[in-house]
Order: C-alpha cells, then structure tokens, then sequence
C-alpha cells in the first residue's frame, strides 16, 4: 500500500469562508449596540415581555426552517445528484465491483468517485461507554443514507477499553480495521509546531502562526497516511476504522480523528464529515438531510441536527431533561441560525464542511484561557473558529438524532455546568466574533449571559430584603408556558409520545429554577475542566466522587435551591400577611428542607 498515497498532495487547507469588508464589520457594530437598547425599550413598554420574547424566537425559528428549506430545494435543483439509494448490506455503499490491483491503480480522487455529493464520512469518538449503547448507536450506522466511511476514536487503549474494541469488531466484521496510533496526534502538532518556532527564531525568521499551522497540519496528515499504509488498509475495500490512543481527552481523540478523516475524504473525494459521540444514535435520515441543509452554499462550513432523548423514560430526570431537549433547546438554539450564524454545532450531530477544519484545528486543539489550556469545549470552540474565518453554521432543526441524557440529577447538574462553562468562554471572551457576525447572534448572546445573571441578583435581593427588582406577571408568564408548549406541540419535528405529555410544564421548571445557579457556578469556575460527562461503563459507573469534590461540583445547586425556597416562602407569608417572626422561620424552615432535598439528589448519591 505505500505507492496508494504516492501522488495524492494532502487535504487542501482552506483558511477562509465568506470575507467580510469593512463597511459590512461597521454595521454588525452598529447592529449589535442597538439591538439590546431597541429591545429593552420594546419590552419595558409591555405588560407580557417574556411572551413577546417568544412570539420573535417563534418567529426566528419558523424563518430557520424556511432559509433551510430553500438552500435545500436550490440544491437539488442545481446539483442534481442522484436519488437517496437504500441502504446495502451494512449501509454503506460500493463504489465499484470491479477487482482491485493496487499496482495499477492509486488512490486518485478522481479514481474513487463517490455516488452523490451528499456522500459523508462518520467519525464517532467515545471513552469507557457502556457496550450495549455502543453497540447501539453503531447500529444505528447501518441505516444511515449517503453514510459511506465510518471512523471510530477510542479515546485510550489500557484493558478496560478493549470493550468499545470489541463491540467495533462486532459490529462491523468485515471491511474494517483497528489501528493504534503511537502518539496522539495533537501531541505530535503540538511538539513540531514548538519546534518549528523554535528553529524560526533561531533563524531570526518572522513567525506567521497561520502558516506554522498549516506546516504542522501537513507533517499530521503525512504521519495519517504513513500509519495507513503500514496497516496495510485497502480504502477501495475498508469502510471502517477504529482509531486506538493512548487516554487524553475528548479534544486529543477528536483531533486525531480529524486528521485521520480529513486524509481518508481526501482519497474517497468526500466533501462532508458527520462527527458524533459514543452514546448518540443516528435516524436513516439524519445525516445526509443536515448535508443537504449546507451542500448548496461553498460559505458554510458546518452545521448541526436537532436532537432528541433516546433513554427518556429510564428516570424521573430524563422524562423532564427530554422535554428540556424537545422545547428550550429547539427553540433557543434556532434563533441566530436563519442567518447562518449558529453558535454551537452539537458534539452528537455535528457536518463539517471538510475544507473548513485544516485551518482551524490546531488554534482549536492548543486553546488557552488565562494561561491554562481548555479541553472542555470542544464543541462551541469549533463553532467559533469556523465564524472567525468567515464560515457560515446553520442548525437544520427539522433534523433529528438522538443522544443519551445523565440518568440522575448530580449528573445533569454536572454536564449543565460544563456546557455553561464553554459558553461563557465562547461567547464573552470572542468579541471579534460580532465583528464579522450578523448582530442577532450577539443579542442572543446577550440574553442568554445577562437573562440568568439579573434572575439569580434579583432573586438573592427579595431573599435579603424583600424587596423587588423585577416585577414579574404572573399572567405573562401563564402565557408563555402554554404558548410555547402548543407551539412545539404543532410544529417541533419531534412528536411526543402521549405518556411524555404530563412531563412538559414540569421540565420547563426543571431546567429554570437551577439556571440562575447553573450560570453564575459556571461563570466563576470557568477553568475546571474533564473528559465531561462520566462515562457508562461498569468500572466509570461504580466510582464515587469524594464528599470535597461532590461539593465543589454541585454544592451550588444546594445553596441555590435554598434560596429559592427561601423566596418562596416569603413571599407566601408577606401574602398571608404574618409576622416578621412567623415569616423568619418559614424562610429557615423552607430554605433547610430544600437544601436537604437538594443534597440527598446530588451530593449524597455523588459520594
């Protein structure tokens, strides 16, 4: 296999999307210092504020849903491609009958040529899961249109992970291969880009970062296709790999899957990578219609599904965290998105744009924040490199996939806490974003920032005082409740099942009684960091946190919800008028029941 690779330059590295003048930068600035002020000005005027703020995110959603539509309906009118093919043997395709002989044929891209523009690859990347969701959600694979490649990233390769190993080989015991790789990949960037800079000051030459990246992608992906060959993989034959490293993070195993893909698509001539996590399972239809959300328009660089919970009804938490997914998250997440300017792609349901990532992947692996290097967010750090370099990222909401959701309140509370921590890094500490961005991604930073942060001040103001900050209607908020509920009720693509219903006004409570807390932690935290959400094995699902790290990790939830019991209770008393007494020990009565509660959900089961 050594002459496969021989005229084959490498995966072109792209460094720009769409370019953006100066006058264009002048009005996003301009568009961003009106947006919040013309809002306030809106809703201070109005008896029912929060329900008009979800009349504009519906109708910011509906318009998601049509600019989609129509790159789609263009795309197919232009390009033309070939009718969605069923699913084969193991759901992917062939790409010819004819025998290979390796002597006389290499791998040019115009040799391999794929069926139709839609044609992805997958990458999954995984750490210690549970086997029978792996298993799974590799399954799932199998029924996937336009899925051709599949790329597996085991993110270690001691004892205890031979069973993802295993249920690859399992799962695919044909046309596949497992290859360790002896150093991980963002280690070996991080040391030729250290040496390259080194050899450039001694040289006295200039340093231009973009271009010590570009060298440092090259050395990867020659040191990608130098493993392949000595594996001996026959990409005319292997559609999946399982990719074996030694144990980092998720951005170390992501990064090394990258590159491994961006060498594969470049010999198959794939133009889109799915990338996606351990526990999520595809629909037939997931990846190939978030595809054709983007195919039309060379700008974009990305896009991500909607998603919904494919283990909600295991625990009380996941019946209210799937509603939590089925309405907040589809409406939030569509509001920016129309103007191609999404600011998270989902780690589970993720397309790139293949040219987009060699640019952008070592500024996105070596991240620092006040001196510490991040490996936390992943996923919106990839987001935002895309927008700086000019890239459209659209959410195709009329897709699904489905994910799977901590089954307990100390783990959601943790990965809530680690999905805040990365978008407050993404969305405060990347001004230039708003820059070269439309103005309605920065008002829906704003509110997502500023929203929680005024309801936890105000709230810890009537604890102490009992005075109000915020006069809330209780009307307003009535209507909001049942308006949003009808909505995805008639429009969310994901239909609830009758016995989810009862669970739609509980989840709304369950994800906004503990954001005020969830945000404020995470801001003050923003540093720490893991793998992220602890993994489903037996020997990851036995281990317990200590009493001092279950604290520090959900401790805030317990004051929070003492406080809010403490609101409760006085606002109930000054209703029933009682006295200052009377009122005094209803607040320490309630706010230590609540906190008691609170602990046993979390701290307790945690350690």
């Amino acid at each position: 296999m050594m002459d496969s690779f021989q005229d084959v330059p490498g995966p072109q590295v792209v460094t720009k999307g769409r370019h953006t003048t100066l006058l264009r930068m002048a009005m996003n600035v301009i568009g961003c210092l009106i947006s919040i002020p013309a809002y306030w000005a809106i809703t201070v005027h109005c008896h029912y504020p929060v329900t008009l703020d979800l009349v504009f995110t519906i109708l910011l959603t509906e318009l998601n849903r049509l600019v989609n539509e129509g790159r789609r309906i263009q795309f197919y009118e232009e390009d033309s491609p070939e009718p969605l093919l069923p699913p084969r043997d193991e759901g992917y395709g062939s790409y010819s009958s004819t025998p290979y002989d390796e002597k006389n044929m290499s791998f040019m891209e115009s040799q391999i040529v794929p069926q139709s523009r839609l044609d992805s690859m997958a990458a999954v990347v995984g750490w210690r899961e549970d086997p029978a969701l792996f298993t799974r959600a590799l399954e799932s694979y199998k029924n996937a249109k336009h899925c051709t490649f599949m790329l597996v990233g085991i993110d270690g390769d001691d004892v205890a992970d031979r069973d993802m190993v295993d249920v690859f080989n399992i799962v695919f015991p044909t046309q596949s291969k497992v290859i360790h790789v002896p150093q991980p990949l963002g280690e070996v960037a991080e040391q030729f880009l250290a040496k390259h800079i080194a050899i450039c000051k001694q040289n006295g030459q200039p340093i231009n970062m973009e271009e010590c990246h570009d060298i440092a992608m090259r050395h990867c992906f020659q040191l990608a296709r130098t493993i392949i060959e000595q594996e001996g993989v026959n990409l005319s034959s292997v559609r999946h790999i399982c990719l074996r490293q030694r144990h980092m993070h998720k951005k170390g195993i992501m990064f090394t899957t990258f590159v491994f893909a961006l060498v594969i698509a470049d010999v198959l001539g794939i133009e889109f990578l799915w990338s996606s996590d351990s526990d999520t399972l595809v629909l037939p239809n997931s990846i190939h219609k978030t595809v054709d959300a983007i195919a039309q328009d060379p700008t974009i660089g990305g896009a991500s599904s909607g998603l919904i919970v494919h283990n909600g009804h295991e625990t009380a938490v996941t019946n209210l965290a799937a509603t939590v997914y089925w309405g907040e998250l589809y409406l939030t997440r569509s509001s920016p998105a129309f103007t191609a300017t999404s600011d998270c792609q989902s780690g589970p349901s993720t397309v790139f744009r293949l040219a987009a990532l060699p640019a952008i992947l070592i500024p996105w692996y070596l991240q620092t924040l006040l001196g510490k290097r991040m490996i936390i967010n992943e996923d919106r750090h990839l987001t935002t490199n895309l927008l700086k370099r000019g890239w459209g990222v659209v959410f195709a909401s009329d897709v699904l996939a489905a994910t799977d959701t901590p089954t307990t309140m100390a783990r959601w509370l943790k990965q809530q806490v680690r999905w805040a921590r990365a978008t407050h890094i993404e969305s405060l500490l990347q001004p230039k974003v708003y820059l070269i961005t439309h103005p309605l991604l920065f008002y829906s930073m704003s509110k997502r920032e500023l929203g929680p942060l005024i309801a936890l001040i105000a709230t810890l103001w009537y604890f102490f005082t009992g005075e109000q900050l915020i006069i809330v209607f209780i009307a307003d908020l009535f209507v909001r409740v049942v308006a949003s509920a009808l909505y995805n009720l008639l429009r969310n693509p994901h239909r609830l099942e009758r016995a989810s219903l009862k669970w739609i006004i509980p989840g709304m409570f369950f994800y906004h009684i503990p954001l005020p807390g969830v945000h404020v932690w995470s801001l003050l935290t923003l540093t720490a960091d893991g793998w992220g959400t602890s993994m489903r094995n037996n020997s990851e699902m036995a281990k317990k946190d200590s009493v001092r790290q279950a604290w520090w990790e959900t401790g805030f939830f317990v004051g929070w919800m003492a406080v809010v019991a403490g609101c409760v209770a006085r606002w109930l008393a000054t209703y029933y008028e009682l006295s200052s007494g009377e009122l005094l020990l209803a607040m320490v009565v309630s706010s230590a029941a609540a906190a008691a509660v609170a602990w046993r959900l979390t701290i307790y089961q945690m350690s």
